[in-house]
């Protein structure tokens, strides 16, 4: 499991189990983050301290492109270049690269609270790394507290205040779609430039909702030069594992010796006791001897497969109807056929139609595959025949 914290106030913490948001919360002190001795731990901090650059330079070895990199983006840093560190997650000979820089004192700053508090943080990344991609746009435009932070799909972002989007806008391909979470915003957009195309997606505001999409983030802003100095391994967690493994080989011991000694004495006295039950439960087991309960017992096992078979049709209607709650999508025919649930949905548009296919198919127990997808007076229904794996 991965468990996401946030480096700056508010500190927030999510714990993702595959892809799924397992639980998230928010702490007062940066030392009582929940992490598990066994989760990864990814920092996050704010997208304002860490800046992304595009950067084109001609050399052939990547000691030399460190070596000019500081002079070619001189001009654009707030900073002196001595104070700046830069990270390079991807870098080829000859080519344009992603380059992100963030101030020596911040990286110092953050790795100093991993070490201080103990925190084995593996991964850091800036906060606007964690945006979902829509699969029609080219840019991500979500709004958090009073800015914006921004994403493009080729790995470019930007923390921005709302009054700075024109200014943004200069850099983004009139041609280019931008999906954006808040509504207001989208609407204020296509009225100032009906030239562009802006899409409204509802994907949730704050850390723990961008989690609930995929994230496949390369980026590691510790590199060699910041990484915290926090081992994984502590006494306990090694003598912990022993003492059990030391109190598994007795007990298995002390049992094994005690069957051996009463093995006939003690298959007697279950057999006993579970004819006893039998008679209790089933009214055509009076008069039974022992030895033949395990044949009595059968029949009570394929009497009791029946509820089994209901119980798994209750997990995955619930399982389905929590997909379609997440996707704000509205059930209107559902039937139960042949070990399948044939669903009808409304959706709100068709870009729905294969993520909500996605989504099913991404829960653990689900199997499922889009049936039809209509529009009828803008209303777009699709049909889905979904079971369980």
């Amino acid at each position: 499991m991965k468990i996401y914290v946030r480096l700056e106030s508010p500190y927030e913490w999510v714990r993702v189990n595959g892809e799924r948001v397992e639980a998230f919360g928010e702490v007062e002190n940066i030392s009582e983050f929940p992490i598990g001795d066994d989760e990864s731990v990814i920092g996050v901090v704010p997208g304002e301290y860490v800046t992304a650059h595009r950067v084109s330079l001609p050399t052939k070895t990547k000691k030399q492109f460190n070596q000019a990199l500081p002079f070619a983006l001189e001009e654009s840093l707030s900073e002196e270049v001595s104070e700046v560190y830069f990270v390079c997650p991807d870098w080829k000979p000859n080519s344009e690269v992603l380059v992100y820089s963030v101030a020596r004192s911040k990286m110092l700053q953050w790795q100093t609270l991993a070490n201080q508090n103990r925190i084995p943080i593996d991964q850091l990344l800036p906060e606007y790394m964690l945006l979902p991609e829509h699969e029609a746009a080219d840019f991500s435009l979500a709004r958090v507290d009073d800015g914006l932070l921004a994403k493009q799909v080729r790995g470019d972002g930007i923390a921005l205040d709302v009054e700075l989007i024109d200014v943004w806008l200069m850099d983004v391909p009139v041609e280019s779609t931008v999906a954006v979470n808040d509504e207001a915003i989208t609407q204020d957009l296509l009225s100032r430039h009906p030239n562009r195309d802006f899409r409204y997606w509802e994907f949730g505001i704050g850390l723990r909702h961008w989690l609930e999409y995929e994230s496949k983030n390369a980026l590691n802003l510790w590199g060699d030069e910041y990484r915290p100095s926090v081992s994984r391994l502590k006494m306990s967690s090694i003598l912990k594992p022993l003492a059990l493994a030391g109190l598994s080989v007795f007990l298995f011991l002390a049992y094994d010796t005690f069957r051996y000694f009463s093995l006939k004495k003690e298959i007697l006295s279950l057999d006993a006791h579970m004819v006893e039950i039998l008679q209790e439960t089933i009214p055509d087991a009076s008069g039974i001897e022992g030895g033949l309960a395990r044949s009595f017992m059968e029949r009570a096992l394929q009497a009791g497969q029946a509820q089994s078979e209901q119980r798994s049709v209750h997990a995955t209607l619930a399982d389905i109807a929590n997909v379609l709650r997440q996707m704000r999508a509205t059930l209107q025919e559902l039937s139960y056929q042949n070990d399948e649930v044939v669903i009808t949905c409304i959706l709100s548009d068709f870009s729905q139609v294969d993520a909500i296919t996605r989504r099913l198919n991404s829960q653990r127990n689900l199997s499922a595959s889009l049936q039809g997808s209509s529009a009828e007076d803008d209303i777009v229904f699709a049909t889905y025949v979904v079971k369980e794996r």
